[in-house]
């Protein structure tokens, strides 16, 4: 199974998860001319999107114009993107659904959109299993077992707000990040994390990191110390092109233009 993440931040946001049977999109951010090299050379069997904000669907429609494909995502999400009806599958929460030698499962998460889901995705050909949450800023009622990779959201770090005056700006922004609909805090990611976390956890990569944030690095070593866990890689928020994570392999990643 391999993970290629073309593009990770609040810029755009696209991934490509792969088992030698089957080629799925983790959401579709940016732009077809700005990745047709790397998505061009694949076959697309689904697209699976989380939320209808521009960096999550901004691609969807270049995409349909170049490659044929299939989008999921809750009606309501659906109903928001600009594709042929025919391209669009409804999926219900909770509800196991299958994309050729992947099963998947959504599950509601709390975001200021309209049914916002992320998704638990299980590659019958390996058996393992991928957990990709993104855009929530609140986990704590859901439980997860088992969970092999983990492509998780480290977005900020509340100590950036922890200062004596704000701006307007700030004010407005930390209110958003800070509530259970706004993103999740590199404090929240690892308190998720060390809750989770098993003896079958693999790798960990940190995804929609802020794109403003140019020591993303950071976090990757924070989150390292933290959970005592060297396996943790962090995506540069402001890389478009291909971060090849090879699953299950010792070589795992290779950048290149």
């Amino acid at each position: 199974m391999i993970l290629k993440s073309l593009s990770s931040s609040s810029k755009g946001n696209i991934h490509i998860l792969e088992n030698g049977e089957t080629s799925i999109l983790l959401d579709c951010g940016v732009k077809f001319n700005r990745l047709s090299n790397e998505l061009n050379s694949i076959k697309i069997d689904g697209v699976l999107i989380t939320h209808e904000h521009g960096d999550h669907i901004g691609g969807c429609k270049t995409l349909t114009e170049n490659k044929r494909t299939t989008y999921y995502s809750t009606e309501e999400t659906l109903n928001k993107i600009e594709v042929p009806i025919f391209l669009k599958r409804a999926i219900q929460p909770f509800k196991t659904f299958k994309i050729g030698s992947f099963s998947i499962v959504a599950f509601d998460v709390k975001h200021d959109a309209i049914h916002p889901v992320n998704y638990l995705i299980h590659d019958s050909i390996t058996g393992a299993n991928l957990l990709y949450i993104t855009d929530t800023g609140y986990m704590d009622n859901l439980e997860f077992k088992d969970i092999d990779y983990f492509l998780i959201e480290c977005n900020f770090d509340e100590e950036w707000f922890n200062k004596e005056e704000l701006t307007v700006t700030e004010q407005i922004k930390k209110r958003r990040l800070f509530s259970d609909v706004g993103h999740l805090s590199i404090q929240k990611t690892i308190e998720f994390l060390k809750r989770t976390m098993n003896h079958n956890t693999k790798k960990i990569v940190l995804c929609h990191i802020s794109h403003s944030f140019d020591e993303y690095k950071e976090f990757e070593k924070r989150v390292r110390k933290e959970l005592n866990f060297e396996n943790v890689l962090a995506l540069n928020p402001k890389y478009v092109g291909a971060v090849i994570t090879m699953l299950k392999e010792e070589k795992e990643v290779i950048h290149f233009e």
